[in-house]
């Protein structure tokens, strides 16, 4: 059973979306959580403050979900090319309801990078095209899977506190002039393991802990 979210300072949902056997639960069952096959949830201290991380995972984009959750994860698979070309295609439909939810797109199963359909220049520049950070991981051997996710924590925190510090300068007697809110226009890539580099799994923790 799922904490109740009232004993918690932030509360968060993330959606993790993309085509079949690409690695959605693994992904998330590696991020130190919780829960049943259709709902995932993980509970992590961020800053001091206490925070719920709820997930659900799903293959199709629905307009409702725009105002159901606060961060996207686009997942495809490094051995299946239409995988890829799928999240493409959800972005798409993304975008139609919604730009302003913290998004990522994760290229899981880079443990067996040898097997890859991916042309790498064309990966790394479509979603440097978009503006949106890439991440390549192994949820099966829980290589780099943290990364995601604390970036979208780390946009959904810097949101918050961007939204105070303006409302601050709203209420003081000088005048103010309107915060800018966070950059998502920064593109980044996650190195791709080699074939000499070992993938090893983080020890394990009873909590999951961002600083």
């Amino acid at each position: 059973m799922a904490p109740d979210p009232n004993t918690f300072d932030r509360v968060f949902k993330f959606v993790i979306l993309g085509g079949k056997s690409v690695g959605k639960k693994t992904l998330l069952r590696s991020f130190c959580t919780e829960g049943d096959d259709e709902s995932i949830w993980t509970s992590l201290t961020v800053d001091d403050e206490k925070v719920l991380i709820e997930a659900t995972v799903t293959q199709k984009w629905e307009e409702g979900m725009s105002k159901e959750n606060d961060a996207i994860a686009l997942v495809f698979s490094t051995t299946d090319i239409y995988s890829f070309e799928y999240t493409l295609e959800l972005y798409k439909e993304i975008q139609k309801t919604t730009e302003k939810i913290p998004l990522v797109f994760i290229e899981n199963k880079m443990d067996i990078v040898e097997e890859s359909q991916m042309d790498k220049t064309l990966v790394e520049g479509e979603t440097k095209k978009k503006h949106k950070r890439l991440y390549r991981v192994s949820a099966l051997k829980e290589f780099n899977v943290m990364h995601p996710f604390a970036y979208l924590i780390e946009k959904l925190t810097r949101q918050k506190k961007d939204v105070n510090a303006n409302e601050r300068k709203q209420s003081s007697s000088v005048t103010s002039s309107t915060t800018s809110p966070p950059s998502s226009t920064e593109a980044w890539v996650d190195p791709v393991p080699t074939e000499n580099s070992a993938v090893v799994p983080p020890p394990k923790k009873d909590k999951c802990i961002l600083m």
